[in-house]
């Protein structure tokens, strides 16, 4: 009866011949549909209706890739752990293998269908079709399968660089998503959002909000910065000229200031007296500048732990560093990169008590508690009920609020440089924008502050020496006490906090180059007064050949190892 296939509603004498197509809704059932597509019958959830939309496939039609890239590691939810693991793979539906390649997820454990279908409901309402799922299969070890051989970030970290971790960071926040759920297709050159992929290593992140392209060309150096060029954003051009250093951690160097130092005369060329601070995480809200260059931030009783770091002068320095220059005649034919910037990173940590009556105490004032860091070089801080921070509470008041009087402090000094052809642009950029590079206008026009210059005659410890007795001589005072005694355990010290557990007793009344040739011949082959001055205790950021013609330039060559489990290699900054 072929000669019939595809006909309908046919009738010859009393025979009464139908055919059927496509899919045909039989039945229904109270908590699954039966649908019978091209003969066969496949249950579908209800609370998944977008099951239908793709290929179910049978875990032993799916091939691993001999040659492909296999990450696996470990996801805890709920005290429960899944196993899941990503690796490029070959359908027996597609006709010969090596002709297409996917992208395989898998899950495994108690967990596993939980968080199977968390990533089958958010990649198929991908409307603009930037996730390519094209499968799935739903058996004792269900995966999800994607069209392509997609790069999760975890595996190219380790060969961007700074300013390619930079973009990365600027493009999740873009996206709205985390980094481990950014993915890569080599032979697209982009970069798609998609389900949670392995983990990325910790670096450091910026708390920029910004629309980037998603193209993986935005990974070049000079493509990026022709980019924020074009935009007209400062902060972000700099920023981003910023990553392109080299720097060293210091160990023999102690420095509570900033300055820039030239490495041919050993010498000091221009400063910044004080310390700028930011609040990362923990219990303290994001920092809001009041006058006199004080920096606060309200207490949120929701953690414990107090966490408090100095932010880089690097951006503040690129956007007056040609005025530095021209006041010492320093030429842009020279190599600049022989004046480097030396500065402090300071963490100052510790932790809040959360005991049910210390924190009654803190919640039953009326007004909010604030910690307030005063402008200086050293961490001066206290905490207040002020919000402008000019009373502190004293220590009697801090034991009584489960307050930290002291905190801990970690120091660390680095010294960075920068090439000629970065501060060119920087020149160039400001003569765009109307500015004199030979002038601190451009620096001022951001509201930074403007560093001091030195005269080449001038020792720098003498000018800090004079500064520290003038500030003496016109206020009269002492110098608040500071967490350390002298600049010799500065570097690397670990200041450790009075122990707010203990009061508690005491109170009844705180290279992709690698990457793409390894996936292309893959394919082819298969962060008061009490005394006055005691009572402040401390104070004060492929196809086919595209592979190579689009991102194999990208970066230098470099070298990576497929890590089974958590082990990412780090990246290089």
């Amino acid at each position: 009866m072929e000669v019939f296939t595809g006909a309908s509603k046919v009738k010859i004498g009393k025979g009464n011949f139908s055919s059927v197509g496509k899919n045909q809704y039989n039945y229904y059932t109270t908590h699954n549909n039966i649908v019978q597509t091209r003969g066969k019958n496949k249950k579908v959830s209800r609370d998944l209706p977008e099951l239908s939309e793709y290929t179910e496939i049978k875990r032993g039609d799916i091939y691993k890739s001999k040659d492909g890239v296999c990450y696996s590691w470990n996801l805890r939810s709920n005290g429960k752990d899944t196993e899941m693991a990503v690796y490029t793979a070959e359908l027996n539906i597609t006709g010969p293998f090596g002709q297409k390649k996917f992208t395989v997820k898998t899950y495994r454990g108690r967990n596993a269908m939980k968080e199977w279908r968390h990533d089958f409901s958010q990649c198929s309402k991908d409307w603009l079709r930037d996730v390519p799922l094209f499968g799935y299969d739903r058996s004792s070890v269900p995966s999800l399968i994607f069209s392509g051989e997609l790069v999760p970030m975890a595996h190219m970290e380790g060969g961007l660089g700074a300013v390619g971790l930079f973009y990365i960071d600027l493009l999740k926040t873009s996206l709205g998503c985390s980094r481990n759920e950014l993915w890569m297709d080599p032979t697209q050159g982009r970069f798609y959002r998609g389900p949670i992929g392995p983990k990325c290593r910790d670096w450091p992140e910026e708390d920029i909000s910004v629309i980037v392209p998603s193209d993986a060309e935005f990974l070049k150096e000079d493509v990026i910065i022709r980019y924020f060029v074009s935009k007209e954003d400062d902060r972000l051009l700099l920023s981003t000229l910023g990553y392109s250093r080299h720097y060293e951690i210091l160990d023999d160097i102690p420095t509570s200031h900033t300055r820039v130092i030239s490495s041919l005369t050993n010498s000091t060329i221009a400063f910044y007296q004080n310390v700028r601070w930011r609040s990362s995480k923990g219990c303290l809200g994001s920092r809001r500048a009041i006058p006199a260059g004080t920096t606060r931030f309200r207490l949120r009783d929701d953690q414990r732990k107090i966490e408090v770091d100095s932010i880089t002068e690097v951006v503040p320095w690129f956007a007056q560093a040609l005025s530095v220059f021209h006041a010492h005649n320093i030429s842009y034919d020279e190599d600049l990169s022989n004046y480097k910037l030396v500065e402090p990173c300071l963490e100052l940590t510790g932790t809040i008590q959360k005991s049910k009556r210390k924190r009654q105490r803190r919640q039953s004032l009326d007004t909010p508690i604030y910690f307030v860091i005063l402008p200086s070089p050293d961490p001066v801080y206290h905490w207040s009920l002020d919000p402008a921070g000019q009373t502190p509470l004293t220590p009697d008041m801090c034991k009584y609020l489960g307050l930290p009087f002291k905190l801990s402090l970690q120091a660390t000094s680095f010294q960075e440089s920068w090439p000629t052809k970065i501060y060119k642009v920087v020149h160039d950029y400001q003569i765009v924008r109307g500015f004199d590079p030979a002038s601190t206008d451009f620096a001022q026009s951001l509201g930074f502050v403007v560093y001091d210059v030195v005269p080449a005659e001038n020792r720098f410890e003498e000018i800090i020496e004079e500064l520290h007795e003038m500030e003496l001589v016109e206020s009269g005072d002492s110098p608040l006490p500071a967490v350390r005694d002298d600049l010799e355990p500065f570097l690397g010290s670990n200041v450790h906090a009075d122990s707010t557990e203990d009061l508690e007793g005491l109170d009844d009344s705180f290279s992709l180059a690698l990457l793409f040739y390894e996936i292309e011949g893959s394919s082819n082959t298969s962060s008061s007064d009490a005394s006055p001055a005691q009572t402040v205790n401390s104070e004060y950021t492929q196809q086919g050949g595209m592979v190579p013609s689009i991102l194999g330039a990208l970066f230098g060559s470099f070298t990576w190892e497929a890590v089974e489990g958590s082990g990412i290699s780090a990246a290089v900054i």
